[in-house]
Parts: structure tokens; C-alpha cells; sequence
């Protein structure tokens, strides 16, 4: 029980303090070519997905009219899977400023959406935007730079998360996301992203897996599937956009749980990225941020009873169980304080366990045959 208790314990913290220490020493180990970026003009294809995004739709439209890029150079397309409020009035009605409008008469989702669509976009670079997401106007240019560079296959922009009621959940998901954030940094210097963000990324249209299932999720099959085909997948972070937290507990939780349906099916899809003798140190960076994060509520649950089978053998078990217990409460107590007290080590406790119970259901969920296809704006 002792070698069960203190291997979760080496997991967990491996898991979020290890892997970004892993990945510091390999980059002083290993010499990196920097990214050929240039100031390029491709024609680019920007699709925003939208389902019911009334209240979002047209702040967004403004914004990437604004965008500086050369209006010859780029085509906007809405992609509205079905939507049943103003949206497509409200897409229409920038028509006269050369936004297009693809409409699907039945809701099967984001990816079928844009697999539809993908026969309809013209620009050799293909960039994906939320509805709810701000580009800063040179967004765009700095993310299609990295395509001078041959290697490069996908660029992730750089989200930054705006909390203007500071609820706790969306303090403790903007912390998760400056760590996160260092994340993708190492990831994308060391070899490529294990992921990117679905407000703001581009690929090579040749690039784009068209056969992608309804249930998975693009902003995570894309990387595996450009680094599959040997190009890199990097982050820009000079490709700023700007998203509202989520403040709400349950649609934070809803999130996250779909989030994590989508990555272990998109996981088990694509299992071959899991071998370390093909795609090398790559793979060992989808382990330890994809896979370990996934198990880290496993690991918990499993860190907690052999804590408590051992807690009687000596002072220094119970010690740690009475930690456990005190690490627990302070996330309860954030629960309640969650709109009056602002505390960022509460904060983050609290967030901390609400993301490992969201992706504890999700695997629940998983097993009992639960699919995500469609989506729900929450902001």
C-alpha cells in the first residue's frame, strides 16, 4: 500500500510541476531552430463557428473587419450549424462588406460543419475563431508569419482570459491558463503543441484532416494530425486574443467535462501518437500533458484511500491525511466564498478540484457511451 500511496503522490506532482521541469532541461539539452517567420500575404479562409451567437456575432464581425490584413487576402465565412435566434440575419447584414454566410439546415455539430465548408474556403491557410473570442488587429498577420517557415504546419494564437466580475471561477481558470500558457511555450520550442486553442488557430488547408469524427474536438486532432504528416505545430505569441472567463460553476463544469469526452476519445483515435519509438520526444509530450492530466483525478481518488488504509501506522500518514482533508475543505470553502472573499491560493485550490471533478465525470460519462457532438454558447 505504501508503494501505491507514494507512486500517485510522484504521478500528481509530476503531472504539474515535473513535466514543465522535464521540458525546461531537454530545451538547455537540446538546440532549437527558431521559426523562418516573415510578413507573408497568403489568402487565408477565417471560419467562425456559430450556433445561436446573437449576443456575440456581430462585436465579432467588426472586429476581424478590422483585422490589418489585405481585405483581397482574406475571406470571412460564418459557418451556422442551424442556428435558431438572429445570427444568420445578423451575418447577412455584413454581406455588403464581403462576409459570407454558410448555412446548415440540420445541427450535427462543429466538425461536421466545417467539413462541409472545407470545399467552399479558398485561402491556402485556413484559421478558425470563436464567435465570444477578440483578435487584436494584428493577430492575424503575426500567425500566418510562421507559415513562411515550410516546417510549420499549425499556429496556435495566444488566448488571454478577461474576468471583469471576478467570480473565482474565472480567477482560478485565468491562473490555470498563465501556467497553461508556459506549457505551450516549452512544448512548441522543445518539439510541437500538444494541443491549440479553438479561439485563434491556423493550419495548411492540405493539412486539415477532412475525416475527422463529429465527436471530436479540432483544437486538439489538428496538432496530432499535422505532426503525424511531419510538420511542426507552434505557438505564437504575438497572435493575441482576448475570450470572457466563464463565471458560472455549473457551465465551468459543463466545460471542462466536455473537454475531456472529446480528449480520450480524441486520444484513443489517434493512439498510434502515443509511441514514443515513432514520433519520439513528441509522444512523451502527449503522455505527460494529455494523458497524465487525464488520470490525475484517478490518481487522487486512489492517493486518498491508501492515505487513509495508512493512516494509523504512523503520525506521518495521518499528517498527510489530515492535509488531504484540509486541502479538500479549503476547495468547499472557496465554493461559498466564491462571489465575497478573493483569496488566490483558495482560488486556486478551488479550481484545481472542480477541473479534476469535471474530468472525473467526463470519464464516467465516457464509459457509459456519452458522446459530445454538438455545443451550447456559454458566454
Amino acid at each position: 500500500m505504501k508503494i501505491v500511496f507514494w507512486t500517485t503522490i510522484v504521478l500528481v506532482l509530476f503531472t504539474y510541476f515535473g513535466y514543465p521541469l522535464l521540458m525546461l532541461g531537454l530545451l538547455r539539452l537540446k538546440r532549437q531552430r527558431p521559426i523562418d517567420k516573415k510578413r507573408i500575404w497568403p489568402g487565408v479562409s477565417l471560419v467562425i463557428p456559430a450556433y445561436n451567437e446573437e449576443k456575440s456575432i456581430r462585436d465579432k464581425l467588426r472586429n476581424v473587419l478590422a483585422l490589418n490584413y489585405p481585405t483581397e487576402k482574406i475571406e470571412i465565412v460564418v459557418v451556422s450549424d442551424a442556428s435558431s435566434d438572429r445570427t444568420d440575419e445578423i451575418v447577412e447584414s455584413f454581406k455588403p462588406m464581403g462576409v459570407k454566410l454558410l448555412r446548415m439546415e440540420q445541427r450535427n455539430g462543429k466538425i461536421a460543419a466545417y467539413r462541409k465548408a472545407l470545399a467552399h474556403l479558398k485561402g491556402e491557410i485556413l484559421l478558425f475563431s470563436d464567435a465570444t473570442s477578440i483578435l487584436d488587429r494584428e493577430a492575424v498577420t503575426h500567425l500566418v508569419g510562421n507559415f513562411n517557415d515550410p516546417s510549420v504546419g499549425c499556429a496556435g494564437g495566444l488566448l488571454l482570459y478577461v474576468n471583469p466580475k471576478k467570480a473565482m471561477v474565472g480567477e482560478g481558470e485565468s491562473q490555470y491558463w498563465s501556467y497553461e500558457k508556459k506549457i505551450r511555450e516549452y512544448e512548441s520550442r522543445l518539439s510541437s503543441l500538444t494541443s491549440v486553442s479553438g479561439t485563434l488557430y491556423a493550419v495548411r488547408k492540405n493539412l486539415y484532416p477532412g475525416d475527422m469524427k463529429d465527436d471530436l474536438a479540432d483544437d486538439f486532432i489538428v496538432p496530432f494530425e499535422v505532426k503525424m504528416k511531419g510538420f511542426r505545430v507552434v505557438l505564437e505569441p504575438e497572435a493575441v486574443c482576448r475570450e470572457l472567463t466563464v463565471h458560472s460553476i455549473p457551465e465551468e463544469m459543463a466545460k471542462r467535462v466536455r473537454i475531456t469526452l472529446q480528449n480520450i476519445r480524441g486520444l484513443l483515435d489517434r493512439l498510434e501518437i502515443l509511441n514514443p519509438f515513432k514520433y519520439g520526444i513528441y509522444s512523451v509530450l502527449v503522455i505527460s500533458h494529455k494523458v497524465f492530466r487525464l488520470l490525475v483525478p484517478v490518481f487522487l481518488l486512489v492517493l486518498f484511500v491508501s492515505n487513509a488504509v495508512l493512516a494509523f501506522e504512523s503520525r506521518l500518514f495521518l499528517l498527510l491525511l489530515f492535509s488531504q482533508l484540509f486541502f479538500y475543505l479549503a476547495a468547499i470553502v472557496g465554493y461559498f466564498l466564491n462571489k465575497s472573499v478573493k483569496l488566490k491560493v483558495i482560488e486556486s485550490i478551488f479550481y484545481f478540484c472542480l477541473s479534476n471533478l469535471a474530468i472525473l465525470i467526463g470519464i464516467i460519462r465516457y464509459f457509459k457511451g456519452k458522446r459530445v457532438v454538438t455545443w451550447e454558447p456559454i458566454r
